[in-house]
């Protein structure tokens, strides 16, 4: 009889439902294989009969169709085949659905015996590769070469999973030291007993067992796996570029190098001569070399980033001034530092060793392993005792810092990059993840024994060294203290910089922050510290046990009082906001602050009343601590630890001092800002100041300390910036600029491609409301004769959920088995699936449509649902005042081109090459009500687009003939 070695009675399971809610849906396929050990004891695959309706998505994203349901088994005939996994260990993916649909059926068998445990591959995964943020099913399937996406099918899947936890076993396997680490970190957090440990310390014979009795060639998985991974370190040191490149920053050397195409062309295939780039990268040395602020818009396709790199390296190896690149997003600044300046110091024939580039974040972003020491000592004692999720949130930090200790300057784990899905899932998770955020003003530089494997601090030093650092809009506003701004910046997607001007110096409290600091003071977070230092002072040695006392004593009464008045806030403003005509349940709800003289209800004037109480208790807090901040100072100190419990009182003390700046600003209305009350059902409240005059702000934050910035983005203004381009000089701090330290006007380089004859615009507003129920159904109706003529092609966007859902099931019905649909959500490759297809429709939410690259005849249709409108929060409102008094035609200049803009981001999918074509439908009835005037400044302002208002049929007849027209030639 073969031996059990520890896995005991286990199976992989997987059930697909007519939806998400066990209460509501039903089971319709399951499949599961049983093992006793490591054999392989039973294979179980069969669809549930169902009898009601099947959406059009879970048959697309399934494959099961209901005449297939019609004639399975019932789940009355197939519950005995689950009953005999009553007390098996039972392992899937995200194993909470499972259990919601499957528990139920188990109860009613329960005997008092053993149960069933479901085991949740998402947490062994993530312990074994904790670089990853993306946990889905799929990602893993893919990387590991299992198969082409996740099939959705239950069996299938069921098998895929445990290839997939097979393979993963196996690649750590290969990397001793993170396997004795993990193994080791398992028994130390008393986890050895979890059904994953078992499956991990099984060994190889076991592993391979398992892998032969489903068929499946482990060692090959393992070894494609690491190799992909060698081939990707070491094409980060290869040169593809061949030849001599002069290095020198000049003009004329800037164009040589760009007129190169054959040299080019070597690291970026398909390069192609474009003047505009040549102009654009003359214009950014000009402004460099000058010392002189430049705005540029760069159409798509001039070749922006490789425009701004050229110039920027070659300045600063030649005047050795350190060069910033600022990006819209931390996923644009790592697809710079990994991928755009590596090909860029190719492309010079640079070595990396002799131009050192820096990849620069936030200190909050970095993730601290002293902290996280300091807090396992404190616990070591319960650290096995704690509850599950508090232990594997530590074991996965544990996995973290072991991956960061080795990895590359800029392929540590950011906190960032940590699976969203378990701060959303585990409350242990978030907690920790937030007490690990590095925090500057504790951090203990080079005193501390983990700065060697320091993301913070080694980012720090790089940036000190680099001669090109790569950042992102938010660190221009949080720049580290110690270390100098470079003088020379580029800010890339300078049109997204309003949004992160306002979020970084808006003023707010909020339930979250108020929560915060009870959850400090109930336990000790930084009073604790306070209390240390005490104990530990000279001044109060006599006194120390009294004066401690007393702190708590004073706590202990004004924290109930704190929780009572957060709540009394809480449910009045519930009640003004649920009084309100547009209350929403989904989104957050807004109203212009009032103040006394403006209140005239009896609920705002309790609210205003709760507010100011909130405000004396935070009072009542910092009186209590107020003697100690200013009796203890930090270069008095005689110790690390010292220092570091003093920085620890101070974030409490900073903590306080933010709630309470945020309710005297959020209650008395401070000049230059605006005030708003908001409300969400599930965050609570927000009382906010925004900053309207973000040019102003920007001004003085950045252009007033550089030498010489340049702004640029694809979309700023009309072609050639005489309309919409003031409020991007507005928006970018350019207009406040001493006219000596800029170019007199930006460069609006001309379009790449030939959007006249290459593309077809139009307007349709002869369609129902967009609030319509019909409105889909109808605009779709037109679209899909224009999808059948084309034979797919074509991009459908919708701006909500509710008609991107109804879409979907409109395009599944019409399309399936005819044309392919591949749908935003539905897999992690749906767009490259749809570029290799040969015919297929795409379908995505609006801001999916921002961020997509198809270029080819795979994308000749684009519809969008609306015109985009400009988000109408209340500092929105605010500002168009100001610039309509301050500075010009806010209409014009400030909301219809911020609106336009965004859909010029849209209609930018379309031409990606010269050769490309294609057409776009806007459907929007609000239009039909826009006076004449009006529709000729939204026409002016999407040039280089050319915007035809027509009805809807007219549209889609047109678009048809001129696509097949010029397909045929």
């Amino acid at each position: 009889m073969e031996k059990i070695v520890g896995l005991g009675k286990w199976a992989v399971i997987d059930i697909e439902t007519t939806g998400i809610s066990s209460l509501e849906d039903s089971i319709i396929d399951i499949g599961f294989l049983e093992f006793e050990g490591t054999k392989l004891a039973r294979k179980f695959n069969s669809l549930v009969q169902y009898d009601g309706e099947l959406s059009y998505f879970i048959q697309k994203l399934t494959g099961i169709k209901k005449k297939m349901l019609r004639q399975a088994p019932t789940l009355k005939s197939l519950l005995p085949d689950i009953e005999e996994l009553f007390g098996y260990n039972l392992v899937a993916h995200n194993a909470d659905f499972e259990r919601s649909f499957l528990r139920p059926f188990f109860d009613k068998i329960d005997d008092g015996s053993t149960r069933e445990q479901f085991q949740d591959s998402l947490y062994f995964l993530a312990l074994l590769f904790p670089e990853k943020s993306s946990l889905n099913l799929e990602s893993f399937i893919i990387d590991f070469n299992i198969a082409e996406k996740e099939q959705h099918r239950a069996y299938s899947d069921a098998i895929d999973l445990l290839k997939v936890m097979l393979t993963a076993v196996g690649v750590v396997m290969k990397r001793p030291v993170q396997y004795a680490t993990l193994r080791s970190q398992f028994i130390a957090y008393g986890l050895a007993q979890e059904w994953f440990f078992s499956f991990l310390t099984m060994g190889e014979d076991a592993l391979y067992q398992i892998a032969d009795a489903i068929d499946y060639n482990l060692t090959e998985s393992v070894e494609h796996f690491l190799e992909k991974e060698r081939n990707l370190q070491n094409s980060k040191n290869v040169h593809l570029a061949t030849g001599s490149v002069d290095k020198a920053f000049s003009g004329e050397n800037i164009k040589k190098i760009l007129q190169d195409s054959d040299n080019i062309s070597q690291t970026l295939p398909g390069y192609k001569f474009r003047q505009a780039q040549v102009d654009f990268a003359l214009r950014v040395g000009q402004s460099f070399k000058n010392k002189v602020h430049a705005i540029i818009q760069a159409p798509t396709g001039t070749g922006k980033t490789l425009g701004y790199l050229l110039p920027a390296m070659l300045f600063s190896k030649s005047e050795k001034k350190q060069v910033l690149v600022v990006t819209g997003t931390k996923t644009l600044q790592r697809q710079a530092q990994t991928k755009d300046v590596p090909a860029a110091l190719d492309i010079l024939q640079i070595k990396e060793r002799e131009f050192r580039s820096s990849f620069l974040i936030g200190a909050s972003n970095h993730l601290c392993e002293l902290a996280f020491r300091q807090q396992q000592n404190d616990g070591d004692m319960l650290k096995a005792t704690r509850p599950f999720e508090e232990r594997f949130t530590d074991l996965y930090f544990e996995m973290v810092f072991f991956y960061n200790q080795h990895a590359g300057d800029d392929n540590f784990i950011a906190v960032d990059d940590l699976p969203y899905l378990f701060k959303k899932k585990i409350l242990p998770f978030k907690k920790r993840t937030d007490e690990l955020a590095v925090d500057y003003r504790t951090c203990a530089g080079k005193n501390c024994v983990y700065r060697q494997a320091c993301s913070y601090l080694n980012g720090l030093i790089n940036a000190q060294d680099a001669d090109l650092i790569i950042s992102n809009h938010a660190m221009m506003f949080s720049w580290p203290k110690s270390l100098p701004m470079p003088e020379y910046v580029v800010v890339d997607e300078a049109h997204k910089l309003e949004k992160e001007t306002t979020s970084a110096f808006m003023i707010d409290v909020t339930s979250e922050k108020f929560h915060q600091l009870l959850e400090s003071i109930t336990h000790n977070y930084g009073i604790g510290s306070l209390y240390y230092l005490i104990a530990n002072s000279k001044e109060f040695q006599d006194d120390a046990t009294a004066i401690i006392e007393k702190i708590r004593n004073s706590l202990a009464d004004l924290a109930p009082m704190i929780k009572g008045g957060v709540e009394e806030l809480t449910e009045s403003v519930e009640l003004y906001f649920k009084k309100l005509p547009k209350y929403t349940e989904l989104y957050w709800n807004e109203v212009p602050m009032f103040t006394k003289e403006s209140s005239n209800d009896n609920l705002s004037v309790a609210i205003l009343g709760q507010l100011d109480r909130l405000q004396s208790y935070l009072k009542g807090v910092e009186f209590i601590f107020s003697p100690y901040s200013s009796q203890f100072q930090f270069e008095n100190f005689d110790s690390d630890e010292k220092k570091m419990a003093y920085a620890k009182f101070e974030v409490f003390i900073e903590q306080v001092h933010d709630l309470m700046v945020g309710l005297e600003h959020g209650l008395n209305a401070k000049e230059g800002y605006c005030n708003s009350l908001k409300y969400h059902q599930e965050f609570g409240v927000a009382l906010e100041s925004a900053p309207i005059n973000v040019g102003k702000i920007i001004s003085e934050q950045v252009l007033a300390r550089s030498a010489a910035a340049v702004f640029t983005s694809a979309t700023l203004g009309n072609v050639d910036g005489t309309s919409g381009g003031k409020g991007i000089e507005w928006a970018t701090g350019y207009l406040y600029a001493d006219p000596a330290k800029r170019f007199k006007t930006g460069l609006f380089l001309p379009p790449v491609f030939d959007y006249k004859n290459r593309t077809k615009i139009f307007l349709c507003d002869d369609v129902p409301s967009i609030h319509d129920n019909s409105f889909v159904s109808k605009t779709l109706k037109e679209a899909i004769e224009i999808i059948n003529a084309l034979e797919g092609r074509s991009l459908i966007l919708f701006s909500s959920k509710a008609r991107f859902e109804v879409a979907r099931e409109i395009l599944i019905g019409e399309f399936e088995g005819k044309i392919p649909i591949f749908i935003q959500g539905m897999g992690n490759n749906v767009v490259d699936d749809f570029k290799k297809a040969p015919m297929g429709v795409l379908l995505g939410m609006e801001v999916f449509g921002e961020g997509i690259d198809i270029p080819g005849m795979a994308l000749q249709f684009v519809f969008v649902d609306k015109i985009p409108d400009l988000r109408m929060d209340h500092v929105i409102n605010v500002r168009r005042e100001f610039y309509e008094r301050e500075i010009g035609n806010e209409f014009v200049d400030y909301y219809l081109s911020g609106r336009t803009r965004s859909l010029q981001q849209k209609l930018g999918r379309l031409l990606r090459t010269e050769s490309d074509l294609g057409a776009a439908m806007i459907v929007d009835s609000r239009a039909k009500n826009w006076k004449g005037r009006t529709m000729e400044q939204f026409i002016s302002l999407m040039r280089p687009y050319h915007i035809q208002r027509k009805n809807i049929k007219d549209a889609k007849v047109e678009i048809i003939e001129f696509i097949t027209k010029i397909n045929q030639a």
